[in-house]
C-alpha cells in the first residue's frame, strides 16, 4: 500500500473515525443491505471526500455484487473531475440493495493459483484459464493487450479504482453466468437522513488498524463474510470453496497469509510460497484433538477407518459445517488414498455448486495418529466385528510406517436419518415421492459425468427432509480406472452391481415428464464442469471421450432426458405398461371401495 493511501487512511471524518474504520464499516453496510448504516458511513466519508466515496462504491460494486453496470454507471453519470456527494447517494442506494455475491473476488484468488502452478492461462480458454491469463497482463503492467482484450470503457474503470483486476474478472464471470447478467440491473432510489450508528466488532477486520493488532486474519474476514440478498440462495457461489481454501491455507515462508497481490509479487520475486497439507514440516493437529471418540461412536467399515464421532472443527482451519459449532457430530474417513480423498473433495464441491443437487459440507484435512486412539475396536463395533478390527489395525499399521503417522482424512457432515437406495422397498413413501425417479436421475447423470466407480444402490443415500423433500446424496465417490470407464462407456449409468428396474422406470418416467428440467440440470452440469472442474475431476482428459459421446447424441437432435433414457436401458413400452398397470390397480381400488 502507498504511504500516501496509509496517510488518507489515519485521517479522521467529522465524527472522530479514521478512514480506514469508516470504509470497513461502509463495505459491512454494503454486504448488510442496512440502508441506514450506509446512509450514515457514505456521508462520514462522501461529505468530506466524494471521490473516495465514488471509488468505493465502483470498487465495492464489483467485489461484492459482481456489478459492473452499476459501477460504469455510478463513474460516467457523476462529476468527472469532482463529484458531490449529493449525487453519489442514489448509487450508495442502489449498491445497499442490490443482490449480493462476493464471486469475482474468488475468482481472482483462484486464479492467483493457477499462475503459481505453473498454467500460463489462456483468453480463449476456461473461466480460469481467461482469469489466469489476464491476471499476467496485470501484474506485468500490459495495459495495451488489456485493452485490446476487453475495451476502452472497462480500461478507463480499471485505472479509476487504481488498477483493480476485478473489473475483468467481473467481466468474465458475466458472460458465463446468465444469473450475473440478470444481476446487472439496479435501482436508484434516496437515503434516509444520517443518523450515527454502532462501530460493530466485525468492522475491525484484518485490513483496519485495530484489526491487525487484534492478530485478525482471514479466517475472522471469511467468518463474517455475510451477504444479504444474495444472488445464489440454492447453491454455492462459483469458486468460493477454493478460494477460502486458498486464504486460509496458502503461506509465504515466513507463514504469513497472502492476498492476490502478494502471491503476484512473490513469484516475481520467485519466493517460496507452501500450501500448508502439503508440507511436510507443518504441524497437523493430533487426532486425539479432533476425534472426540465416546459411546455415540459407530463404525462403519474394514477397509479404511471409516467411522461417525463428534469431532472438533475449530482444530480445521478450512472447515465448513452446516450448524456452525465447534463439536459437530461428522462421518470420517481416515486413511484413504491421498488422490482419491481429492478427487472425493472436488466432486463434493461439483455437487454443492450444482442447483438443484443435495451435497453436504465435506472437509480434506490431515491428522497425526497419536497411538491413542483404538481403531481396530472401532470398527469392531460395527457389524464386521472383529474382521474389521483387523483390516482397520493392519491400515493405521501402514500409516504408521510408511507415512510417519500422518493420515489424510475426510469429514463430512451426517446424512441423519438417512437410508441406503438399497433399502427403499417399492411401494414404499420414498419409493412413491413425486420427486424420487427425477432426484434419482439427477445422481446417477453427475456420477457418470464424473467418471465414479461403484455407482449402485447401496452408495446412493435417500431420507425425506422437513418439508417432505426428497434428497438423495451421492456417497462414496471413488475415481474410476482407465478399463472400468472403457467399460462403462456407453448404456448403462450404474457401473457396479445392477439398480433395480423399478428404480430406473421410475428414473424414465421422471425423464418423460419433466424433460426441460433435465435438459436444464445438464446444461448447467455442462457449464460448471467446463468452467471449474474438468481440471480437478477430469484431469489428463479422463472423461473426455465419455463426455463427447453423451453430447454427442445429445446433440444429433435429442434432447438429454433421451439420451439418459437409452443409457438407463430403459424401454418406452415398459413405462406405458407400468403406468397401465398402477392405473389398473387404482380404478380396482376404487371399485373395492364402492
Amino acid at each position: 500500500i502507498h504511504s500516501h493511501t496509509i496517510m488518507f487512511l489515519n485521517f479522521k471524518s467529522t465524527e472522530g473515525h479514521t478512514m480506514g474504520l469508516v470504509y470497513s464499516a461502509l463495505q459491512k453496510s454494503f454486504r448488510a443491505g442496512d440502508v441506514k448504516a450506509t446512509s450514515y458511513w457514505s456521508e462520514q466519508l462522501g461529505v468530506p471526500y466524494p471521490n473516495a466515496l465514488r471509488k468505493r462504491i465502483t470498487q465495492n460494486s464489483l467485489e461484492d455484487a459482481c456489478g459492473l453496470r452499476l459501477a460504469l454507471t455510478c463513474l460516467k453519470s457523476t462529476n468527472k473531475s469532482k463529484p458531490s456527494f449529493e449525487e453519489l447517494k442514489p448509487y450508495v442506494f442502489a449498491l445497499t440493495n442490490v443482490k449480493k455475491t462476493h464471486s469475482a473476488a474468488w475468482l481472482n484468488r483462484v486464479a492467483a493459483d493457477h499462475l503459481f502452478k505453473g498454467h500460463p492461462g489462456n483468453p480463449k480458454g476456461s473461466e480460469v484459464d481467461q482469469a489466469a491469463y489476464t491476471l499476467k497482463l496485470h501484474s506485468n503492467a500490459n495495459e495495451s493487450e488489456l485493452r485490446s482484450l476487453y475495451g476502452e470503457e472497462l480500461m478507463r474503470l480499471y485505472l479509476y479504482i487504481n488498477r483493480d483486476p476485478l473489473v475483468f474478472m467481473c467481466s468474465i464471470l458475466i458472460s458465463g453466468h446468465p444469473e450475473l447478467a440478470a444481476n446487472q440491473s439496479f435501482a436508484l432510489g434516496s437515503l434516509p437522513p444520517p443518523v450515527p450508528q454502532q462501530v460493530l466488532d466485525h468492522y475491525h477486520d484484518k485490513h483496519t488498524k485495530l484489526g491487525k493488532k487484534m492478530g485478525r486474519g482471514y479466517s475472522h474476514f471469511l467468518q463474517n463474510l455475510i451477504l444479504h440478498n444474495p444472488v445464489y440462495t440454492d447453491s454455492v457461489e462459483p469458486y468460493k470453496e477454493q478460494a477460502e481454501y486458498l486464504y486460509l491455507n496458502f503461506k509465504d515462508s515466513n507463514g504469513k497469509e497472502c492476498r492476490v497481490r502478494h502471491v503476484l509479487d512473490l513469484m516475481k520475486e520467485k519466493k517460496t510460497l507452501v500450501l500448508q497439507d502439503s508440507d511436510s514440516d507443518v504441524t497437523h493437529p493430533k487426532d486425539t484433538d479432533v476425534l472426540h471418540v465416546n459411546e455415540s461412536t459407530v463404525g462403519l467399515g474394514f477397509k479404511n477407518a471409516t467411522f461417525i464421532c463428534p469431532v472438533n472443527m475449530s482444530m480445521i482451519s478450512n472447515s465448513v459445517t452446516c450448524s456452525g459449532e465447534m463439536v459437530v457430530k461428522k462421518f470420517c474417513k481416515l486413511g484413504e488414498n491421498p488422490e482419491d480423498l481429492q478427487y472425493a473433495l472436488h466432486c463434493a464441491q461439483f455437487r454443492s455448486s450444482l442447483r438443484g443437487l443435495y451435497s453436504l459440507p465435506t472437509t480434506v484435512t490431515t491428522l497425526e495418529i497419536s497411538g491413542q486412539i483404538d481403531y481396530g475396536s472401532i470398527a469392531a463395533l460395527g457389524k464386521g466385528g472383529e474382521k474389521w478390527r483387523r483390516g482397520v489395525e493392519a491400515k493405521i499399521a501402514k500409516i504408521v510406517k510408511k507415512q510417519g503417522g500422518k493420515a489424510e482424512t475426510m469429514l463430512v457432515d451426517v446424512f441423519d436419518n438417512g437410508v441406503r437406495l438399497s433399502d427403499v422397498t417399492v411401494g414404499d413413501s420414498m419409493y412413491s415421492h413425486a420427486d424420487f425417479g427425477f432426484e434419482l436421475v439427477k445422481v446417477l447423470i453427475f456420477r457418470k459425468m464424473c467418471g465414479c466407480s461403484d455407482t449402485n444402490a447401496f452408495n446412493l443415500m435417500c431420507r425425506v427432509a422437513p418439508g417432505t423433500v426428497l434428497q438423495i446424496l451421492s456417497a462414496d465417490e471413488n475415481k474410476a480406472s482407465k478399463e472400468a470407464l472403457l467399460r462403462s462407456m456407453g448404456a448403462g449409468l450404474e457401473t457396479a452391481q445392477k439398480i433395480k428396474y423399478d428404480y430406473k422406470l421410475k428414473c424414465a418416467e421422471a425423464l418423460v415428464e419433466r424433460t426441460e428440467e433435465v435438459d436444464g440440470f445438464v446444461k448447467g452440469m455442462k457449464r460448471l464442469w467446463t468452467e471449474r472442474f474438468k481440471d480437478l475431476i477430469g484431469e489428463g482428459g479422463r472423461m473426455d471421450e465419455t463426455h463427447a459421446r453423451f453430447f454427442r447424441e445429445w446433440n444429433e437432435g435429442k434432447d438429454a432426458a433421451g439420451v439418459c433414457m437409452k443409457w438407463l436401458g430403459v424401454k418406452a413400452w415398459d413405462i406405458g405398461k407400468k403406468r397401465k398397470v398402477e392405473v389398473c390397480r387404482g380404478e380396482s381400488k376404487k371399485r373395492t371401495k364402492t
